[in-house]
């Protein structure tokens, strides 16, 4: 993390920028506007301070933006326009509904704009490259230069509309590679999809993980923030040891960016949280129900910089993209910031590697270009590289398994680093299992266009905190309620019922396993969006814990292929299942775990790799 940038202040030293450096205020509501009906930018020159001459542009289109007016609470009113439940009643809107204010402008630029020389390099997009960007950007040395930055993004540039929503929509944007490696199958290694696709599958030995590319942060729920237990482990630097707090004002920085809010006790109330909430209460855990700050948006106007955005049409679309443009992610703060100030952005960048410059000071960046449908030349993809050189300083934000893989790649080119680079890496004890079919409506399948009186909400809302007051840190676990993408809906049932392990309520009565059957029915041939039907009754949990941090991230035949090693806590997982099972059976369903790890073999599936990449 950057220092807070402060006015004419020096900015210390960043990560590679010169001491010295002055910045300008951090990211606000003082920030220029990038509108979504805007459609110029100021020059990108980084010599010219643009704060000083910049002025916000007028709307293009005459729209005038106001103050959002409320959401009613629950229930029908006869006396409104439109009648009950229908989407005019409930006064929400999402971008498709206004083809003038619905299109964003794009700030990613063309390859054959990239200069071959910048003072910093930024690679990746993501929450650590965003901010890096955001804030090098709005530095200056002290002749009163601006720093120049260039940012590298994988993936395509997408904004809210352009995320997909259906099954096909969806497959186009995966991309699988590592080794295939469950207990039932023999060792492969796999490479195939699109690699700028939005959705990576990194198979492995032992542990699965999946990544998104392209400006994506909006398809992460953005639940945050760690425990004081957590952080007073051995692992963490001693300062932070000593004074957990001392992190605080960093949290209150990003706060002031991404503006996180519970979501609003005058909206509809939403079926999985109120069911979560009476899990809790079964559990005998109520005082560690609550719910939790998100970066989704409950009004409309621009946001900490300046960009327009609109209240959630509570679609429940996250892991897939919300396409509403509610999610306050880095794409339309950090790095909308970042653009302002003058950094240049290219997409469909993949870095492979890194050399030390020679003859000169910095950073040699290698990196394949996919644009233009150079992908069709795979084979010749990763021989025919592009380079870029870094002045100053080179930044990795391409989260733990891509900033590793390019570290690794380096190494074996020559870049000195340690050896344990790879090592010690986690899953972050991540889990996900279904509490299927119970005696409550729980509304979690996600829907483009949900019924504004009875909607699915935000992925996540509200959570079950046992992090605190355990003798050993690495027991506490959260569990929070989640909603299943559109995408995954036509196959959920099948796979629910298919997976072995299930376990089935036990003491029902006639009437119940009646009600049961018939719940089933109902999904299976009226959809899964069926009311009373077994999957509209299905409860999602989002498990995060601890594991024993022995994965392992290597390359093979140059693809990264994680390894986890030993069997990890496996006393840990079996309390939480247990756990899950009691609160599923306290709602009369049956407890499914992850299907996902059942079909690899048994083996970890996580959307939260973290560790070892320095």
């Amino acid at each position: 993390a950057f220092p807070p940038p402060v006015n004419g202040t020096s900015n210390g030293t960043s990560n590679g920028t010169s001491n010295g450096h002055s910045c300008a205020a951090e990211p606000g509501p003082a920030s220029p506007a990038l509108s979504a009906s805007s459609s110029s930018r100021p020059s990108t020159s980084s010599s010219s301070p643009r704060p000083q001459s910049y002025r916000e542009p007028e709307p293009s289109n005459g729209i005038k933006h106001s103050q959002s007016h409320r959401i009613k609470s629950f229930g029908p009113h006869e006396d409104d326009a439109g009648g009950p439940r229908t989407r005019h009643h409930a006064n929400i809107r999402t971008y498709s509904d206004d083809a003038r204010t619905r299109k964003f402008p794009e700030i990613a630029r063309p390859v054959e704009l990239m200069r071959n020389s910048y003072d910093c390099v930024v690679i990746g997009s993501g929450y650590g490259g965003a901010v890096a960007a955001s804030r090098i950007a709005r530095c200056e040395d002290p002749s009163g230069k601006r720093q120049s930055v260039c940012v590298l993004e994988r993936g395509k540039e997408k904004w809210p509309g352009e995320y997909p929503s259906g099954v096909l929509d969806a497959l186009d944007e995966v991309h699988v590679s590592g080794q295939f490696a469950p207990g039932w199958f023999p060792q492969t290694m796999v490479q195939n999809g699109d690699p700028t696709g939005m959705y990576h599958l990194i198979f492995g030995r032992g542990l699965n993980t999946v990544v998104c590319n392209g400006m994506l942060s909006s398809l992460s729920p953005s639940i945050y923030r760690a425990d004081k237990e957590t952080l007073s482990m051995p692992v963490w630097p001693e300062e932070i040891r000593k004074d957990p707090g001392s992190l605080d004002k960093y949290y209150d920085w990003a706060r002031k960016v991404l503006e996180p809010m519970p979501y609003p006790d005058d909206w509809p109330e939403l079926p999985k949280v109120q069911l979560l909430k009476k899990q809790a209460e079964a559990l005998g855990m109520a005082d560690k129900f609550r719910m939790v700050p998100q970066t989704t948006r409950f009004r409309n106007g621009p946001n900490s910089t300046g960009v327009e955005m609109a209240p959630s049409a509570l679609t429940g679309q996250d892991c897939t993209g919300v396409n509403d443009g509610s999610k306050n992610s880095t794409l339309v703060t950090y790095l909308a910031d970042a653009w302002n100030w003058g950094a240049e952005m290219f997409c469909e960048s993949e870095v492979r590697y890194i050399k030390k410059a020679e003859g000169r000071e910095g950073y040699i960046i290698y990196f394949a270009w996919h644009g233009r449908n150079r992908g069709h030349f795979k084979a010749n993809l990763h021989d025919d590289l592009m380079w870029v050189h870094a002045k100053e300083c080179v930044f990795l934000g391409a989260g733990s398994v891509g900033t590793t893989e390019i570290l690794l790649r380096s190494k074996e080119m020559g870049l000195p680093m340690s050896d344990r680079v790879g090592q010690n890496m986690s899953g972050n004890g991540d889990m996900l299992a279904f509490g299927y079919n119970t005696d409550y409506e729980a509304n979690a399948i996600g829907k483009p266009f949900p019924n504004p009186y009875n909607p699915i909400g935000p992925t996540i809302n509200s959570i079950i905190d046992d992090r605190a007051g355990h003798e050993n840190p690495l027991d506490g676990y959260v569990i929070e309620e989640g909603a299943i993408p559109r995408a995954l809906a036509p196959f959920l049932q099948t796979l629910l019922e298919m997976m072995p392990g299930n376990q089935a309520p036990s003491g029902e009565s006639f009437s119940e396993k009646v009600r049961s059957s018939l719940a089933n029915y109902k999904s299976r041939f009226l959809g899964p969006y069926a009311q009373g039907g077994s999957l509209d009754n299905t409860q999602v949990y989002l498990v995060m814990s601890h594991d024993s941090s022995q994965a392992m991230l290597t390359l093979k035949d140059d693809k990264p292929v994680l390894e986890f090693l030993g069997v990890g806590r496996s006393d840990q997982v079996k309390k939480l299942h247990d756990l899950l099972s009691k609160a599923t059976q306290a709602v009369g369903g049956t407890f499914v775990h992850n299907p996902f790890y059942a079909l690899m073999g048994n083996q970890q599936v996580t959307v939260h790799p973290i560790g070892y990449v320095a």
